[in-house]
């Protein structure tokens, strides 16, 4: 292939962090200009035939790129994501110093540096490890792209233990409509912070979608919501009114879910106090009835159901009438006699605690997600019970 008649143009996106209230880094885009042509991404590097072409068109890109951002790189504080064809790693296993070797030639610090990897484009492991590593002394960080696509691997993304998870954008679209999407999501942004990683989403282009994301505890943000790829940093407004409106719509959901959360909890243990006020004076044969009964005239409990001190179940699982709940034998109410002492909501109380509220969980009474809420109380015979309330979350 003769490069003599390619441009290569490199475009920038930049990465907000809602937190920090700024752009914190930007990611270089390659595009091409063949006569008088111009080239998307997928057709640039559609030009390459040979593993010798596809390595100095991804030189020329990664060179292009840097020596294009040179001259703000050392005013603004912003990292620069570099991307290169991951595959290309089976067959040239150098690339992290011929990276570093460009980086130097222009005069660039590596540790602004961030390398982007799919990872599943590897298929020699022990080369991508190597790779990493190398990365690693050399002073450059360590994003895994495309993450959730496909066939992730996992396994692979633990022992990489890269420092950015970028989130693919097909989980991100619709995000705000798609229950399934959110709960993925969540997962991947959880992961990412138990590995020590942040977490980035791709694809952000609307307000719903940024405002879910950074609902769900996302680190950085990156979309056409905030810019498309321009040829020069000058191009990217950081005071645009969309950031703007961002910040003050996350600001008030946040002060509105915390609300929501403790409205409903200090309602919750309303209710739990005036049942287990009811109970204490019935005798024990009257309890289901009255947590049936309670469980009519109430909006926000799933269900009810009551322990002894030693965590096993002394009543049925009432479930509030009409409550949809998922039709399969995984998913059934507990009966009376279940033991419950290795449940949080029970194992975790401390001496006379007397409210105990348990993190997010799938109900195996309902198959749908909730929290239990659950009072310490004693019966006639001051005998300690715990009146347990399922809430949907």
């Amino acid at each position: 292939m003769n490069f003599t008649d390619l441009n290569i143009l490199s475009l920038y996106q930049p990465l907000y962090s809602v937190q920090e209230r700024k752009y914190i880094a930007l990611e270089a885009l390659s595009r091409g200009r063949m006569n008088d042509k111009d080239l998307s991404a997928a057709e640039l590097f559609d030009l390459p035939v040979s593993n010798q072409e596809i390595l100095t068109l991804n030189k020329e890109c990664i060179r292009q790129a840097l020596r294009s951002s040179a001259s703000r790189f050392s005013t603004d504080q912003l990292s620069l994501f570099l991307n290169f064809d991951s595959s290309l790693l089976d067959s040239f296993s150098e690339m992290a110093d011929e990276i570093y070797s460009i980086v130097r030639e222009l005069n660039l610090d590596p540790d602004r540096i961030v390398i982007e990897l799919i990872e599943k484009k590897v298929h020699r492991f022990d080369v991508l490890m190597r790779f990493v590593r190398k990365c690693r002394e050399l002073g450059f960080l360590i994003a895994l792209d495309d993450v959730g696509s496909g066939y992730s691997n996992f396994e692979r993304i633990v022992q990489i233990k890269p420092d950015i998870i970028k989130i693919d954008r097909n989980l991100v679209k619709d995000i705000s409509e798609e229950f399934y999407k959110r709960e993925v999501c969540r997962s991947l942004i959880n992961l990412s912070h138990s590995i020590g990683a942040l977490s980035l989403a791709e694809g952000v282009e609307t307000l719903e979608e940024a405002l879910v994301c950074q609902n769900l505890g996302v680190d950085i943000l990156q979309g056409f919501y905030f810019s498309k790829p321009k040829e020069t940093f000058h191009q990217i407004d950081i005071s645009s009114p969309k950031v703007s409106l961002l910040v003050e719509a996350w600001t008030y959901s946040l002060a509105e879910r915390a609300k929501e959360i403790s409205d409903n909890i200090f309602i919750v243990k309303k209710q739990a106090n005036s049942i287990s006020q009811r109970i204490f004076k019935s005798d024990r044969d009257k309890w289901d009835q009255i947590l049936n009964r309670e469980l009519n005239n109430v909006s926000n409990i799933e269900c009810a159901y009551i322990l002894n001190a030693q965590g096993k179940q002394i009543t049925g699982t009432v479930l509030k009438p009409r409550m949809w709940t998922k039709k399969h034998f995984l998913f059934k109410p507990a009966r009376m006699g279940t033991d419950h002492s290795q449940k949080a909501y029970f194992l975790n109380r401390s001496g006379k605690q007397k409210w105990y509220i348990s993190d997010r969980y799938i109900s195996r009474a309902t198959g749908n997600l909730c929290r239990t809420v659950s009072l310490l109380f004693k019966d006639k015979k001051e005998k300690n019970h715990y009146l347990c309330l399922d809430i949907k979350d």
